[in-house]
């Protein structure tokens, strides 16, 4: 096992943070002004790259699939998901509420007000299951790795997912494949995430991979890669209905190879030359930041943005969200998780003795 942990890990650190940029300046620099969430204020000078910044989600996916098969590998299912809702929850919670106070302070004139019902769904992050729309239109990604999070839980517990991953990622691609070109199933769609499933595969499959070394596994990641080179063609029609235009071709052709080079090579390629204490450290400033930037920013820049100082607002802008997001990553996130993984411990001994009684 110590051989798949090794010190590189630290360059997905850093590329976890880059993407979370990445993303921060596809809505910033190009959707904020297409959609009015800005009340008029954007970068009409970086949307032409900036158009191709969701390519930070893709990598996003694709460390997951890799991280988390990683977090489960020798853990059980118990342990796994007590460390998940301990990493997840608590900082999503905090986000979520500074997040519906900057709302009510400063609105947006394109969004819906948060209401005190909507906050209160978001205690449980997936705020849908009670009707209530989220907080911030990021968080649509987080209930995606919370569904993924929820299928490697089940296969942990049924002792599928060591003996029977290449065959479980096999299925599952094939259902997404079958799913965005035949069926059109919003059910399936939501629940076994097939628009996107190649991308989270990749990074499960490119673990298991170093692991093992095998031509099965070899095979199994190629059928990954090349679902994930095909999803920016599949979402694409959606980027269409809500910006009303489409990407070239071959952006649209480069986007998966790049995604997926960028995180072979960030677990492949030598650690770059850093501490090892700033990259976790930078690394920890991305779920943060990712929270909170997309409608505090268009907050920010509705009610304080004009033509002249845009970029002045966007520059205090980032190191604002930056700032915050390393208090989160600093004080709430460790104390957090103290406490949960040590609440969960007495909770796990006392499954463990229920199961001996009965077995």
């Amino acid at each position: 096992m110590t051989a798949v942990r090794p010190v590189r890990l630290l360059n997905l650190d850093l590329l976890r943070l880059v993407s979370a940029l990445l993303v921060l300046f596809f809505h910033y620099g190009f959707r904020m002004q297409i959609t009015g969430e800005g009340a008029g204020i954007g970068f009409p000078e970086l949307a032409p790259l900036a158009k191709w910044f969701d390519i930070g989600l893709l990598i996003f996916f694709a460390i997951s699939g890799y991280v988390i098969m990683m977090s489960a590998e020798g853990r059980s299912a118990f342990d796994f998901a007590a460390g998940r809702v301990a990493r997840l929850w608590p900082t999503f919670v905090v986000c979520a509420t500074i997040t519906a106070v900057v709302l009510s302070i400063w609105p947006v004139p394109a969004l819906s007000a948060p209401t005190v019902r909507q906050w209160l769904a978001h205690l449980v992050i997936l705020s849908r299951v009670f009707g209530q729309p989220f907080l911030d239109g990021a968080y649509w990604t987080i209930a995606y790795e919370i569904i993924f999070y929820g299928w490697i839980f089940v296969a942990l517990a049924t002792g599928l997912l060591k003996s029977h991953w290449r065959l479980i990622v096999t299925v599952w691609l094939a259902i997404s494949v079958l799913n965005e070109t035949a069926l059109q199933s919003v059910v399936l769609q939501k629940l076994l995430i097939t628009q996107y499933s190649g991308y989270f595969a990749f990074g499960l499959a490119l673990f298991r991979t170093r692991l093992e070394n095998s031509r099965a596994s070899f095979a199994v990641l190629s059928l990954a890669a090349g679902w994930a080179i095909a999803a920016p063609f599949i979402t694409e029609p959606e980027f269409i209905s809500l910006y009303g235009f489409g990407r070239n071709t071959a952006g649209l052709a480069a986007m998966g190879p790049l995604a997926l080079a960028a995180v072979t090579i960030a677990i492949y390629a030598p650690t770059l030359p850093i501490k090892r204490g700033l990259a976790i450290s930078l690394g920890g400033l991305t779920y943060p930041l990712y929270l909170l930037h997309q409608n505090i920013g268009y907050a920010a820049f509705a009610n304080f943005g004009t033509s002249d100082n845009r970029f002045a607002i966007l520059a205090l802008l980032i190191g604002g969200l930056l700032a915050v997001a390393m208090i989160i990553a600093r004080t709430v996130e460790p104390a957090a998780r103290r406490a949960i993984i040590g609440l969960s411990k007495p909770v796990q001994a006392s499954l463990t003795r229920l199961r001996a009684r009965f077995a």
